[in-house]
C-alpha cells in the first residue's frame, strides 16, 4: 500500500493518499519511515536532499515495480524524469537556448537544472 508522510506542528502522520486518512503517527519522519518500512508500506521517493517528491499540483510521486514514475492512483507521469542532479521530478517542456532558439528540454522546478535537450538543427543535419 502506498502511503505519504505529512508533517503538521511536532507530529509526523502517516496518510493514506487515496483516502486522507492517518494511518498511524509519530513524534520525527525517522519513525515513520521506519514503521512503514517494517510494515512494507510504499513511501513516495525521495530527493537527494531528503525531500518527498511531489508533483506541481503536489501530489506524492512514486516509483512502480518497471521503474516508471507515478502517483498514488497509478496515473503515470508522462514526460517527465528524475532529475540527476537533485533527484527531483523534471518535466519536458520548450525553453529559449542563450541564442534565443526554441528547444525541447526536461527542466526542474527544484534546482533549476536543464538536461536532455533535443539537438540543435546543425547538429542534427538535414534529412535526405
Amino acid at each position: 500500500m502506498k502511503v505519504f508522510i505529512k508533517e503538521k506542528g511536532a507530529v509526523v502522520s502517516l496518510v493514506n493518499p487515496y483516502t486522507g486518512e492517518v494511518i498511524a503517527e509519530f513524534p520525527d519522519i525517522s519513525e515513520a519511515v521506519r514503521y512503514a518500512l517494517e510494515n512494507d508500506l510504499q513511501l513516495p521517493i525521495r530527493s537527494v536532499d531528503g525531500e518527498f517528491v511531489v508533483d506541481k499540483e503536489g501530489n506524492p510521486v512514486f516509483i512502480n515495480e518497471k521503474g516508471i514514475l507515478e502517483l498514488a492512483d497509478g496515473t503515470l507521469l508522462e514526460g517527465c524524469r528524475m532529475c540527476p542532479k537533485c533527484g527531483w521530478i523534471a518535466c519536458w517542456e520548450e525553453i529559449l537556448d542563450e541564442d534565443k532558439e526554441p528547444r525541447e528540454c526536461y527542466v526542474c522546478p527544484h534546482c533549476g537544472n536543464v538536461f536532455d535537450c533535443t539537438p540543435e538543427l546543425e547538429d542534427i543535419g538535414e534529412a535526405d
